[in-house]
């Protein structure tokens, strides 16, 4: 008799370890399902195979070739579409149509002996026979009843428990006699259970049952995958193991060739090693199998673990009840949980923890001593931190999920005394919306009060929230840079990112999910302030010279860029007695801060120089940052605005002390030395001159990307303060904005990246800390190096990115560009050099 294998299955339920092979030649115990398949029939004498095939054929063609090697007869019937199991079949009716056959899958373990259950079709002169078998849940199958001559009565596909009428079900193994093929149109989606047999009943043709004894097992997803290889290893069905059974009492141990085992290697229960193993002394492995070419290091314990070829595991690593795909590095001191499925080719750090059913999909790195919690998908790679530099960002319901989110609120909320009030605000994104709740959910978990703003800028968000007796905030927003990613900053009582310190308590219960959680009564409540932006507004305008503003009557064009900021500035600009060209004035959920800067620059600068506006200002990142036009069109920039800041604060409050960041030019000086002032210069970091505004008691901190922070209002960046502090500004100076621009001094400073991987940094600092030996050197933040009174360069690792920035300053542009590649170079030779 022909057999005939279905080997077009996706597999999709088996990813991450069928991403890149189809289902039927994903291993069990170190060969292809369907390889067992093909070992099944060929006992039964059934050589003649035909396989059909529709993902990635070539996989399966290129392993089993025309059959030789298997010995066997192989040959093939590529499905152009799905057109379902019997449709699929049809196509092959050519090869098929001169003698009985039999239908099996390609991705089922069983050792059915098919010899009775083609007895059976024969005696029954069967037009079709289904192979049966008994299970104690019958839900996912195709339950059947037959009467006591073994002809099917009752067919009912994947019931409910209501439907249930019976623990007998349908294998998908079928014996059919030719004839069957007129019953099956052509090119048409037609399957064997749900179409062709309810047909076959309803006409009453001759469809038997045969209940099979033995093992059957339908691998269809991993949990079903993992418990069959424990059923290999503990002898429940009979199948072919590759190996030499070693002869060890009270252990079933199969060992490939040319293996490298310790004579204290600790085995239990069964285990399977394939060619080539290497396993150390002090290694313990039970119950699990090895593919070939895996090396087990010391100390390494595997317990219910099923290893692809070539896979490491590092000294002291843990995997349990696991499956790990091929070429996969796992590193010392690694734990992977019960559940988790790791790809091929991944990378998965030293003393890193994957949690209980995470999901690595192929070619991830997951960073050492990470915590994984969530499956890694899209992203390349998983790292220890939660924070970046600017909060928590991740690419939006992938990586920031609602799971993910309200652990966040439940770590952030177990920091904090129960009963505490925290604010919670977002842009006007529906997804932004979504983590926002999540979030909430956390908190209230944790017996954490939310004042929730709903739709606020950042800036209102973070106003002192001391002053009204919260304990901090959360602000969820899509990120200017992209609009795929999400950020979440969380602020603390004096609206200021987080410290450190902070970050580190929050990641650390968030990391081992030990969370409070509080009893039903005292979950806490959800509150929705009133007068929030009126309260932000009025103590906005106590802060200006609203006269000198009123007298000024300046024209501006001012862009908003879809924020929340629209409602609460406008009527603040009212007051004013501005003319003002509003721009994307109204909140858009599909867009908030979607404006590219160059489309809004060009906007914004066209309509200021042909209405003869005085200044043109685009409100940026939620109204937290601001970008300003002059009256020429020109756009104001950073180094050049930060610049232009410096001068209108030492003018408007000479002998004033400024914050900036340690990369700022050193033209500032010479601005502020005019002028009395001091410059205090910090980190780059954001907390940086947060902690100046309210620590080193400065007039203003500013950054070269917009930020502006005017400390006798609230220590944060703030879109919308810092614009009417310019107005202000330029209301009292009495000149145009053109102007005091002009009269900067010259600059001039570069700045890249060279990408660098996080392992070689340190060695790269060192080799930076090593060439400043003999020269003045400023250590505030990275390595600055001082080569004269008007040259440096600062070399700073990227905290977030695999990348060192390096900046420089001299005194012509064409100085600048070859300091800058002449110490990109040193860089590249320190990053490469062997140590």
């Amino acid at each position: 008799m022909k057999a005939v294998i279905m080997a077009g299955g996706f597999g999709t339920r088996l990813r991450p370890i069928t991403c890149n092979i189809p289902k039927p030649m994903v291993p069990v115990a170190n060969i292809p399902m369907m390889e067992h398949i093909v070992n099944l029939l060929k006992q039964y004498d059934m050589n003649r195979i035909c396989s059909i095939l529709y993902f990635q054929p070539e996989i399966i063609t290129k392993y089993f070739g025309e059959g030789e090697d298997f010995g066997i007869e192989m040959e093939y019937q590529m499905a152009t579409a799905d057109f379902g199991t019997a449709g699929s079949v049809k196509n092959a009716e050519e090869k098929l149509k001169d003698e009985p056959f039999i239908i099996i899958s390609g991705d089922v373990l069983t050792d059915f002996d098919l010899d009775q259950a083609i007895k059976f079709h024969k005696e029954n002169k069967a037009m079709a026979t289904m192979v049966l078998t008994r299970v104690t849940n019958p839900l996912e199958y195709g339950v059947v009843i037959t009467g006591d001559d073994g002809k099917i009565i009752r067919f009912l596909e994947k019931p409910s428990w209501g439907e249930v009428f019976s623990d007998t079900i349908n294998t998908g193994i079928y014996i059919l006699e030719p004839e069957i093929f007129k019953y099956i149109p052509p090119k048409t989606e037609f399957d064997f259970s749900k179409n062709l047999f309810p047909l076959m009943l309803k006409e009453g043709l001759p469809l038997y049952g045969y209940v099979a004894q033995g093992y059957w097992k339908d691998i269809g997803n991993l949990d079903e995958y993992m418990l069959a290889h424990q059923n290999v290893l503990g002898g429940e069905v009979k199948i072919d193991i590759p190996g030499e059974r070693l002869n060890v009492i009270g252990r079933d141990i199969w060992v490939g060739k040319n293996p490298n085992i310790g004579t204290k290697v600790k085995f239990k229960g069964g285990v399977i090693l394939g060619d080539n193993c290497e396993i150390e002394d002090g290694a313990e492995l039970e119950n699990s199998i090895l593919g070939h070419g895996c090396v087990v290091k010391k100390g390494a314990k595997l317990r219910n673990a099923t290893l692809w070829d070539n896979v490491h595991v590092g000294e002291n690593a843990t995997i349990v009840d696991s499956v790990v795909s091929w070429s996969t590095h796992i590193q010392d001191g690694a734990e992977l949980e019960k559940g988790v499925v790791v790809g091929e080719e991944c990378r998965i750090g030293s003393n890193s923890i994957i949690r209980e059913n995470v999901k690595i999909w192929p070619r991830k790195s997951v960073e050492e001593g990470s915590t994984v919690f969530t499956s890694l998908v899209w992203s390349d790679k998983w790292t220890k931190n939660l924070f970046n530099d600017f909060g928590i960002c991740g690419l939006a319901n992938v990586e920031i999920t609602p799971e993910m989110a309200s652990k966040i609120g439940a770590a952030f909320g177990s920091t904090l005394k129960k009963g505490a009030s925290i604010i919670t605000s977002r842009d006007s994104h529906k997804i932004s919306r979504m983590i926002n709740r999540a979030i909430i959910c956390g908190l209230s978990s944790a017996g954490v009060k939310v004042a929730d703003l709903r739709v606020t800028p950042a800036p209102v968000a973070r106003f002192k929230p001391n002053a009204f007796m919260r304990g901090g905030g959360i602000h969820v927003k899509v990120s200017g840079d992209d609009p795929n990613q999400l950020e979440i900053i969380i602020f603390d009582v004096e609206g200021r990112d987080i410290s450190v310190a902070q970050k580190k308590s929050i990641e650390r219960l968030f990391n081992r999910e030990d969370f409070r959680r509080v009893p039903i009564d005292e979950v806490g409540e959800i509150t929705f302030p009133p007068r929030v932006p009126e309260n932000y507004s009025e103590e906005l305008l106590r802060c200006i010279d609203l006269k000198a503003i009123q007298e000024k009557k300046l024209k501006i064009v001012l862009d908003y860029g879809y924020s929340g900021a629209s409602g609460i500035f406008a009527t603040f600009l009212g007051k004013l007695n501005c003319e003002v060209i509003a721009l994307n004035a109204y909140q858009d959920e599909i867009r908030p801060n979607r404006l590219t800067p160059e489309n809004s620059f060009a906007s914004v600068s066209s309509i200021v120089k042909s209405l003869g506006a005085d200044i043109g200002i685009i409100l940026g990142d939620g109204a937290e940052r601001i970008t300003f036009i002059d009256d020429q069109g020109r756009v104001i920039l950073g180094e050049e605005a930060l610049l232009t800041w410096a001068k209108m604060v030492l003018n408007a409050v000479p002998g004033a002390k400024i914050a900036v960041p340690i990369s700022s030019t050193n033209a500032i000086d010479k601005v502020a030395q005019k002028s009395g002032g001091t410059i205090i210069r910090t980190k780059t970091n954001s907390r940086a001159l947060m902690d100046a505004a309210v620590n080193d008691n400065v007039e203003v901190s500013a950054d070269n990307n917009g930020g502006i922070i005017f400390p006798a209002f609230q220590a944060t960046f703030d879109g919308m303060m810092a614009s009417a502090k310019l107005l202000e500004f330029m209301a009292n100076m009495g000149k145009p904005l053109s102007e005091i621009v002009n009269e900067l001094p010259a600059f001039y400073v570069k700045s890249d990246r060279v990408p660098c991987p996080w392992e070689e940094k340190g060695k790269v600092m060192r080799f930076a800390m090593d060439f400043a030996k003999d020269k003045e050197t400023v250590l505030v933040d990275g390595v600055k190096i001082i080569l004269s009174d008007d040259e440096w360069i600062l070399i700073l690792p990227d905290p977030d990115k695999p990348f060192v920035n390096v900046t420089v300053e001299s005194t012509s542009e064409k100085k600048a560009e070859d300091l800058l590649k002449k110490t990109i170079d040193r860089v590249e030779d320190w990053k490469n050099k062997e140590v």
